[in-house]
């Protein structure tokens, strides 16, 4: 028996049920069954989950249990990315500076205390993974599969070290890639200072004054005649140090007075300038964002440097001002970034351009212009993957560097996985012993063959031949440019194909109000707290119902509350039709009748009807399907939702009350049809709804292992003959209830007579249903244009 109500406790119950009974574990000794394996993302381990989370993986949920059902063994695994900035920061908060060994063990304490919290959050959201293949990127095993594969492109001269303008975090002291910037908009001034040449006085504007102690050249654009005559000359800065006037094509006559400096390094085209004029390079800035060489100004940060170099120029300075601007900061904690020349770890992604692209295209792209993000970002690479960070809390590169020569080497296979506190030791060709590379990778090296670890790489090569490529792999359209990008550069590479099949792409959750859910902005919307309110299948429903495919979507509290009420619909409607049954079954009691018209597999005849909402539920099974099968999610609820409420709450379970409370063979049908499409819907919905299809399949339908282990429903005869007739039964129905509405008549009301005007005339059938359904004594039914045209009112009953 269902309960009075639909609440959280079910949902805990079927959680519950579903871990222990294993019911999603992928079967690796099915060989019959095709397998559908889908790169989960793995997400970073902060302790709860968002509603972009909640998003996206519905949408993998979906796919997987549509997949179950449509009979094919799915393999989804769940993975933690944790390791990186933002755990070094919380960690270096609760305990301070730490030994490396020690700094590193508190990571993992609380990493894995974080992971707990978001698999409880993950399975009171009805994710069904498996979690017999969860994977985390701070284990040890993780760590010998990535190193192994950078010691393969390493062997393969894909990875690379160097010294080369890297894009540098003084908050984080590490590298950066360029795909972890985002631009701010920032407001400062623009400092107009004296520079002096050929005996006249040149004015340079600049928002960077502090960089001037490394200023190597200034430039001008050789179409402009106020400096044409000046070419050659050399130029001295307002320190007083003497630098070349060179003219350059890519200098802005506009900007400021038209002469800029160049320095090492300001910004990209600082890079590009000082190579392409052979310029000489001073380190300004090291590696914590302090001064050095720079004089006075060695040692201060580099706002105080700003700050002071204006006092100490004084009068030099003849103008300021004010201006807005974008600076490049760190994605993780905001800081502005520099460009500075280091000794880094480099992947080589600029001459291996051309194929990540004839990878990319062997991919299906849902939406189909996703593909167009990650060609845009390999055409516009200008420099190669800096995969190296100065961290403690990361997958070790695998690497020694001699410190005498430069030369580099990879560690043996033997001696992954590799910790430099533990290495073994090599000897350089030179003769020297080389130095294990204490760097550790950029988080998207860990996540970048996930396809490959996933199906079992490297040691399990016959089951990765069954898993790889991933059948899909489905991702926020946000990381196209780092995690798609890097997946197919790097597993592309390894296994010379494309690492999935196909990528679903989902966009971001804003706030209601259409802004970015920010903390700052007290508009973060919590799964957690939702849950407190609301089932887990209705904030299912609203993933679904988001439409967020490559695109960002506002959240919807309307969506949400319009989810759970379905919920009540649909839960109110199968109790109404387990008590139709109760009641026919203890009727049947009394009389001694053997047969049990509710369980009738094949009723001796339906009426138009009864093949009415069949036919819509078959159109509806055929319709939604199809958009399962293409991840169009949201049009698959809007339809369920639609026929499930309007057709047959609204409409059939009102016209066969009195058919399934009567007796005899159209007792039978009304039976026999309730509970099929009843069934057949929670068939339906049961990839969206996976708690509340479960429980009202298992306390209606008899036994079954899982509602989530059955057949997904296929459509059958959908009556168009019986559909076209209902048409204008439906509307006359539906006029008839709006006039008593407005009459303030009770729906059950008699009605003496109602003369109504359809195109073709009802058939005695319908009209005969239309009586009793009313409450109508005598019908006239004229052809004409649809609708009711006169209604008499009956005589009350005292």
């Amino acid at each position: 028996m269902l309960n009075q109500r639909y609440d959280k406790t079910i949902e805990e119950k079927w959680q519950k049920n579903w871990d222990e009974k294993q019911t999603y574990k992928f079967d690796e000794k099915d060989t019959k069954k095709p397998v559908y394996s889908i790169d989960t993302p793995p997400p970073f381990t902060s302790g709860e989950l968002h509603m972009g989370h909640v998003l996206s993986y519905s949408f993998i949920d979906f796919t997987a249990r549509y997949k179950r059902m449509k009979g094919f063994n799915v393999f989804y695994p769940q993975g933690w990315d944790s390791q990186g900035f933002p755990t070094e920061v919380r960690v270096e908060k609760k305990y301070g500076r730490l030994p490396p060994v020690q700094f590193r063990e508190k990571c993992v304490e609380w990493t894995n205390e974080m992971i707990e919290r978001m698999r409880t959050q993950m399975q009171q959201m009805g994710f069904s993974a498996d979690w017999n293949h969860q994977y985390i990127t701070m284990k040890p095993d993780y760590h010998r599969k990535i190193q192994l594969s950078l010691t393969t492109m390493y062997k393969d001269k894909l990875i690379y070290r160097g010294k080369y303008p890297v894009f540098f975090c003084p908050r984080c002291s590490s590298a950066v890639a360029k795909s972890e910037l985002e631009d701010e908009p920032k407001n400062g001034n623009l400092n107009y200072i004296k520079f002096t040449g050929a005996g006249k006085d040149l004015i340079i504007a600049t928002t960077r004054p502090e960089l001037m102690p490394a200023c190597v050249a200034v430039l001008y654009n050789p179409t402009d005649e106020r400096y044409t005559k000046l070419e050659g000359k050399m130029i001295t800065t307002a320190l007083g140090k003497e630098v070349p006037l060179i003219a350059d094509k890519d200098v802005e006559k506009e900007f400021g007075t038209g002469l800029l400096m160049v320095c090492t390094y300001g910004d990209k085209m600082d890079v590009i300038w000082q190579h392409r004029h052979k310029l000489p390079l001073i380190e300004l800035i090291d590696h914590h964002g302090k001064m050095q060489n720079a004089g006075e100004l060695n040692g201060l940060k580099i706002e105080e440097a700003r700050k002071k170099i204006l006092e100490l120029l004084g009068d030099k300075v003849v103008k300021k001002e004010q201006t807005s601007q974008t600076v490049k900061v760190h994605d993780r904690c905001k800081t502005p970034v520099e460009l500075l020349a280091s000794y880094q770890w480099f992947a080589d992604i600029r001459s291996t351009a051309k194929r990540i692209k004839e990878l990319a295209q062997k991919i299906t792209w849902i939406p189909d212009f996703g593909i167009s993000y990650l060609i845009d970002w390999v055409e516009n690479a200008e420099w190669d993957w800096v995969i190296s960070r100065q961290r403690v809390f990361g997958t070790p590169l695998p690497f020694y560097v001699c410190q005498k020569c430069g030369n580099t080497n990879s560690v043996d296979d033997l001696e992954l996985p590799f910790y430099p506190e533990k290495a073994k030791g090599k000897k350089c060709e030179c003769g020297e012993p080389m130095t294990p590379e204490t760097s550790t990778c950029d988080c998207w090296v860990d996540s970048s063959i996930t396809p490959m670890i996933i199906a079992g790489w490297p040691d399990n090569m016959e089951r990765f031949s069954r898993l790889y490529p991933a059948s899909l792999r489905p991702q926020g359209v946000e990381i196209v440019r780092t995690w798609a990008f890097y997946t197919i550069h790097r597993s592309g590479l390894l296994t010379h194909l494309p690492p999935f099949k196909s990528i679903l792409l989902n966009g971001n959750v804003l706030a209601p109000d259409g802004k970015k859910m920010s903390k700052s902005l007290g508009n973060v919307i919590s799964p957690t707290e939702l849950l407190k309110d609301y089932p887990a299948d209705s904030i299912r429903q609203w993933a679904a119902m988001s439409g967020a495919m490559a695109k960002d979507r506002p959240f919807s509290y309307e969506d949400i509350k319009y989810a759970k009420n379905f919920i009540n619909k649909i839960w109110n409607a199968a109790r109404l039709i387990e008590n139709i049954v109760a009641k026919q079954k203890e009727e049947a009691a009394k009389t001694g009748e053997k047969i049990d018209r509710s369980e009738a597999k094949s009723p001796p005849e339906l009426t138009t009807i009864d093949k009415w909402i069949i036919g819509r539920l078959n159109q509806t099974i055929s319709e939604v399907d199809a958009h399962m099968e293409k991840f169009e999610f949201h049009y698959a609820i809007t339809k369920i939702q639609r026929f499930f409420w309007s057709d047959f709450c609204d409409n059939y379970i009102e016209y066969v009350k009195h058919r399934a409370y009567g007796t005899g063979n159209t007792q039978t049908a009304a039976l026999y049809t309730l509970r099929h499409v009843l069934r057949q819907t929670m068939l339906l919905l049961a990839p969206i709804t996976p708690h509340l299809c479960e429980e009202i399949s298992q306390a209606g339908f008899g036994e079954i292992k899982s509602v989530h282990h059955e057949t997904y429903p296929k459509a059958g005869d959908t009556y168009e003959q019986e559909c076209a007739k209902l048409a204008p039964f439906n509307e006359i129905v539906s006029q008839i209830r709006q006039q008593k509405a407005k009459g303030k008549l009770a729906q059950n009301a008699p009605l003496e007579s109602v003369r109504i005007s359809t195109p073709e005339l009802l058939d005695e059938e319908l009209l005969a249903e239309l009586k009793e359904i009313a409450k109508i004594q005598k019908i006239e039914n004229i052809k004409g244009e649809l609708g009711v045209i006169s209604i008499t009112q009956g005589q009350q009953p005292s």
